[in-house]
C-alpha cells in the first residue's frame, strides 16, 4: 500500500536516528580523507598550517587498494545445459547483452573502481538499476552510500531504500524547473538570482515496491516527483562489507584516529623546531651593546658563554612517530611492500609474500562481495529490459573480453525470463595471474577441473563460448593442415607405384593459389577436392585422397599401372581414412603411415 509523503518523511528521520552513529562514522572517514581535520577536532590545526603536513595514508591506501579491487571481473550468463548449439548461442546472446549494460553504464571506464572505494572506505557497494528511456536500456549507477537508508526483511531481502543529500540550489532548480517558485524568495525579482542559488538544500529519495517519491525535508517536505514503480521491487543491489557484531564497519574507522595523531606528532616537531630556530640569544653581563642580522658583532670578553636557549626535543618523540606509523599500516592493512619501502636490504621472495599475504586477502574478500552484488545488479538490468521494453529490437555495439561484437536482440525472445549470470574474479582473486595461471594448470593436468571452468576462471577477460568456438575452428584448420602434408608425403610412394602422381600435385598447386588469393583453408579444400558434376564418386576416401588409380580389375582391386603386378588374392581392398589418420605421438601431434606389403610365391 503506498504511503504519503507524511508517512515516508517520518519513517525515513527514524531511519536516520537510528543510523546517526555509522553516518558519523562515515562522515569522520570522509573528512579525515579530504584533509578537513578541523571538521573532527576543531582548534589542533594552528592558522599557519589548516593542513596536515603529513602523508595521507587513509587516503593512498584507500586509492591503492580500490586501483587492484576495482578490476573488472569476468561476466559469462551460462545455460543451465551447454550440451547443444542453440543453448550455447542463447548464453552468448545474453552475455553480450550483458556486458553492453557494464560498458554503457561506465564500470570499465572507472566506476567500478568508485564502488570498490566506497566498499572500503564506507563498508557498502551500491548499484542503483534506473531506466535510460531515450536508449531504451537499463543503466547502472554506483552510489555514494553516505547518507543511505535500508530496510530489509528477514531473508535479507530490501523492502525499501532512501537516500538522502544535498545539493545546491541552481543545480537543483536546472534539473526540476518548478521547484524555483519554491527556492527562491518571494520578494526577489525575476532577474535576481544572488544569495539564494549558492544554498545547500537537503533532498530525499524514498523508493520502495509500490512508489518512487523525491521530497525537500527542509521545505516542509515539499514533493518534488512522485510515481509508481513499475518495477514492482526495489531495484538497487547492495553488497556490505562482513562484520561481527551486525554494524556496517569501514576499513578505515579506526585507523582515522592513528592518522589524525601522526599528524599532531608532525605539527608539534615542527613547532618544537621552529622555537629552536627563533630561541632567545643568551649572552654574558658584560655585554652592553648587540647587533643583529648577518656578520654581527657582539663584543664581549666571555664569548664561549653566547648561545641559544635551546629547547630539547626528548627521543620518545621520534620512537613515538615510528610507532604510529607501524600501527597505521597495520590499522589499514597495507604492508610497506606496496610502497616499495622495506625493512630490510635484502629480502627474500617468500619474505615479500608474507608481507603481501595480508593484503591479498583482503583484495579476495572484497572482489568476492563486488562480484555477487554487480551479478544481482545485471540480473535486475535484465529483469527491467524484459519488462519496460519486451519487443523492443535493439542493436548493440562493444568489446567482450576483447573481442569486438554487433548484436541485434530482442528482450522477450533473447532473455526469455533468464536473467542468471556468472560474475567471478575467477581463480586470480587476490593471487597474481602468473601464480594463478600455474596453479590452473596444475589442477588441470590432473583431470581436477574442465577445460569450461579453466577458461572462466583465468585472470582475463574472455567470451568462453566464443573462445571455444575459435579454438575448435583453429584445431580443425591444423587437421586440414596435417592431412594435406600427409597427402603431399604420398605422392612419392604413388609415383614408386607406378601411379600418375599429375593429379595429385595439380590439387596440391591450386591449394597453394587459392591461399595466395586469400581463400581461407576450408573453402580451398572444399573448391579443390569437389569432384566435377557427373563425374564418378570415388569407391574409398583413400582413393579419394591419393588421386584415384587405373579401372578395377577382377575382384573389385584397383587396376594399377602397366607392369606393377596385381596385388595377390585376400590383400585388402582400401583403408579406412579414420584408421590411417588417428595415431598420435607422445607429443600429441597426428600421424600417418600406411603400410603395403606383397606376397609372392616361391
Amino acid at each position: 500500500m503506498p504511503r504519503t509523503t507524511e508517512q515516508i518523511a517520518e519513517r525515513v528521520e527514524s531511519l536516520r536516528r537510528a543510523s546517526a552513529e555509522r553516518d558519523q562514522r562515515r562522515q569522520d572517514v570522509a573528512d579525515v580523507r579530504s584533509g578537513r581535520i578541523e571538521n573532527i577536532l576543531p582548534g589542533s590545526m594552528p592558522d599557519a598550517w589548516p593542513r596536515p603536513i603529513v602523508a595521507n595514508l587513509i587516503d593512498t591506501s584507500a586509492r591503492d587498494t580500490a586501483e587492484v579491487m576495482g578490476a573488472m571481473p569476468s561476466i559469462n550468463c551460462a545455460a543451465g545445459r551447454q550440451t547443444t548449439e542453440k543453448a550455447k548461442n542463447f548464453s552468448g546472446k545474453r552475455t553480450k547483452i550483458a556486458n553492453h549494460y557494464v560498458q554503457e553504464s561506465g564500470l570499465r571506464a572507472g566506476r567500478q573502481v568508485v564502488a570498490a572505494d566506497y566498499y572500503g572506505t564506507y563498508a557498502a557497494t551500491i548499484y542503483k538499476i534506473e531506466p535510460d528511456f531515450e536508449k531504451k536500456q537499463p543503466f547502472i549507477r554506483v552510489i555514494n552510500p553516505m547518507g543511505t537508508y535500508v530496510e530489509k526483511d528477514l531473508f535479507h531481502r530490501i523492502k525499501s531504500f532512501s537516500r538522502v543529500w544535498t545539493e545546491e540550489a541552481v543545480h537543483l532548480v536546472s534539473k526540476y524547473p518548478h521547484l524555483l517558485r519554491v527556492l527562491r524568495p518571494q520578494n526577489q525579482s525575476a532577474s535576481g538570482f544572488e544569495g539564494w542559488q549558492e544554498r545547500k538544500i537537503e533532498v530525499c529519495c524514498y523508493e520502495d515496491a509500490d512508489q518512487i517519491v523525491m521530497y525537500l525535508p527542509a521545505h516542509s517536505n515539499w514533493l518534488v516527483s512522485s510515481m509508481p514503480n513499475p518495477m514492482g521491487r526495489v531495484m538497487v543491489a547492495i553488497g556490505e562489507r562482513p562484520g561481527f557484531d551486525g554494524e556496517t564497519r569501514g576499513a578505515y574507522d579506526d585507523a582515522i584516529w592513528v592518522q589524525l595523531a601522526k599528524a599532531r606528532m608532525a605539527l608539534l616537531g615542527l613547532e618544537a623546531t621552529e622555537k629552536t630556530v627563533r630561541a632567545p640569544l643568551a649572552v654574558p653581563r658584560d655585554v652592553q651593546k648587540m647587533n643583529f642580522g648577518d656578520d654581527a658583532i657582539i663584543r664581549t670578553d666571555s664569548p664561549d658563554k653566547i648561545r641559544r636557549v635551546g629547547i630539547d626535543v626528548p627521543s620518545a618523540a621520534f620512537q613515538e612517530g615510528q610507532m604510529l606509523e607501524q600501527e597505521l599500516r597495520v590499522g589499514t592493512r597495507t604492508p610497506e611492500a606496496r610502497s616499495g619501502n622495506m625493512d630490510a636490504s635484502v629480502i627474500t621472495g617468500r619474505g615479500v609474500q608474507a608481507l603481501m599475504g595480508g593484503f591479498n586477502t583482503v583484495i579476495a574478500t572484497g572482489q568476492s562481495v563486488l562480484a555477487e552484488t554487480l551479478a544481482m545488479a545485471i540480473e535486475l538490468c535484465f529483469e527491467m529490459d524484459e519488462k519496460l521494453w519486451p519487443m523492443e529490437k535493439k542493436t548493440i555495439r562493444g568489446t567482450v573480453q576483447g573481442t569486438p561484437f554487433e548484436e541485434t536482440y530482442q528482450p522477450k525472445k533473447d532473455i526469455a525470463g533468464d536473467t542468471t549470470v556468472d560474475v567471478t574474479y575467477g581463480f586470480a582473486a587476490g593471487q597474481d595471474p602468473a601464480r594463478a595461471i600455474v596453479g590452473l594448470l596444475q589442477l588441470r593436468g590432473d583431470q581436477l577441473i574442465s577445460r569450461d571452468f579453466f577458461q572462466r576462471q583465468l585472470p582475463m577477460e574472455i567470451d568462453v563460448a566464443q573462445m571455444q568456438i575459435q579454438i575448435d575452428n583453429e584445431q580443425m584448420v591444423d587437421a586440414i593442415k596435417q592431412g594435406m602434408m600427409g597427402f603431399a608425403q604420398a605422392i612419392p610412394q604413388m609415383a614408386l607405384q607406378g601411379q600418375d602422381p599429375t593429379d595429385s600435385l595439380k590439387k596440391l598447386a591450386d591449394m597453394m593459389k587459392l591461399r595466395e588469393k586469400g581463400e581461407s583453408i576450408q573453402d580451398a579444400v572444399l573448391k579443390v577436392f569437389t569432384p566435377p558434376k557427373g563425374a564418378a564418386a570415388p569407391q574409398n576416401p583413400l582413393e579419394a585422397m591419393l588421386g584415384g588409380g587405373g579401372p578395377a580389375g577382377p575382384g573389385g582391386a584397383p587396376q594399377g599401372p602397366p607392369g606393377a603386378g596385381a596385388p595377390p588374392q585376400g590383400a585388402p581392398q582400401g583403408m579406412d581414412l579414420q584408421t590411417m589418420l588417428s595415431g598420435l605421438t607422445g607429443s600429441g601431434q597426428a600421424t600417418m603411415g600406411v603400410k603395403s606389403s606383397r606376397q609372392q610365391a616361391i
